[in-house]
């Protein structure tokens, strides 16, 4: 009785086996995939991915489209793979020839700098920078801003800068030269003036409009800043230091920081008026002379009686520049908000729309969520 109990029991436990081994052999890991997938697909998949790579596939639903293409690839880690896509749809490498190599770049970037980026931020951030700017930013930082975080969308035209984000060396893509319009630019050296061309057709109704203030042509302005570069604004960063010392931040920004680089903000200035460069220059040259005290005492003395004119072109802009889409970007008595003195010429391009509220509420864009303005 005992034997045949034995002998059955080991007829179940083959039974099992050999029923288990079937299965086994017909088992298909990629049955709950979600994606239809060729019998070539299927074996390409198989032969690359574990069981554990070929379950976290299925549960993310990743498309074949958003993986195949790279599966392949040296260093290919299936968790990146949205990641490459993202990447791969965005920008392809300037130096890069093959598709292969396109893939296998963007693959090591992604690798190596994914802990560096946030995957909402990938499509913009690529968008807006060279894959050579990114690994610059990533593995040097920006040398002005300890610990910065780059702006993914620094086309955003109502984008305020500030605390730990740069622009880096962000350019914009479609600046188009005023040079028609009068100016004389703050950069040293430079002859050419640029800003966003949806700037452009509002600036230059505003500086026509502004000859009823004076029935001069322009309102007797010239226009001084349109877009500033990244190294330019390490050239006027370090003279603006010299000028204003300890208080240059109530003036100018870090590079990087600088609203003049977003191609929407520009300044203008009266002719006959002159910078505070310009005035560091004069000084110098008085001091050289023997002629120190006088120019502090011509200088204050302009500061606190500006003519007439001047005068009438500071309150004209007040009251008209937002009817063109601009706004006094560092207005009187909102040196709190905006964290600078006061800047009559420096104007913030923001459209019709938002300039018109800000103007008619008294805000200044780092008051506001302008979200709720377009409500």
């Amino acid at each position: 009785m005992l034997l045949k109990r034995s002998v059955f029991v080991i007829l179940l436990i083959a039974l099992f086996s050999g029923c288990f081994y079937i299965m086994n052999q017909h088992y298909d890991e990629l049955a709950r995939y979600p994606h239809e997938l060729s019998e070539e697909e299927r074996k390409l998949v198989l032969s690359h991915l574990s069981t554990e790579q070929i379950n976290y596939l299925v549960s993310q639903k990743i498309e074949p489209k958003q993986f195949l293409p790279f599966i392949e690839i040296k260093d290919f880690e299936l968790n990146n793979t949205l990641w490459y896509d993202v990447a791969y749809q965005t920008q392809k490498p300037s130096h890069t020839e093959s598709d292969q190599e396109v893939k296998e770049y963007i693959v090591s970037f992604i690798n190596r700098y994914r802990a560096r980026m946030e995957y909402q931020e990938l499509h913009d951030l690529l968008m807006n920078y060279t894959y050579n700017v990114l690994t610059r930013f990533f593995d040097e930082g920006d040398p002005n801003i300890e610990n910065a975080h780059l702006i993914a969308k620094p086309n955003d035209p109502y984008l305020v800068l500030g605390g730990k984000n740069t622009l880096y060396t962000y350019e914009p893509k479609d600046l188009v030269s005023i040079n028609d319009l009068p100016h004389a630019s703050l950069v040293p050296q430079a002859n050419d003036i640029t800003i966003k061309k949806e700037v452009v057709k509002p600036l230059k109704e505003l500086m026509a409009a502004a000859g009823e203030v004076n029935q001069k042509e322009n309102g007797d302005m010239k226009v001084i800043a349109g877009y500033i570069s990244y190294e330019d604004q390490m050239k006027l960063f370090e003279k603006a230091k010299l000028v204003y010392g300890e208080d240059v931040l109530q003036h100018w920004d870090y590079p990087g920081q600088s609203e003049f680089q977003l191609g929407y903000t520009v300044r203008l200035l009266p002719n006959g008026l002159t910078t505070e460069f310009d005035e560091k220059k004069e000084s110098d040259k008085d001091k050289d002379a023997g002629k120190k005290e006088e120019a502090k005492s011509s200088d204050k003395k302009e500061k606190k009686n500006p003519s007439e004119e001047e005068r009438d072109q500071e309150i004209w802009l007040k009251d008209n520049a937002y009817k063109f889409g601009f706004i006094i970007r560092y207005p009187k008595q909102k040196e709190d908000a905006t964290g600078k003195r006061y800047q009559p010429y420096t104007l913030r391009y923001v459209g019709k729309e938002i300039a018109k509220k800000l103007h008619d509420e008294g805000y200044v864009l780092d008051e506001v969520n302008i979200s709720d303005l377009k409500e």
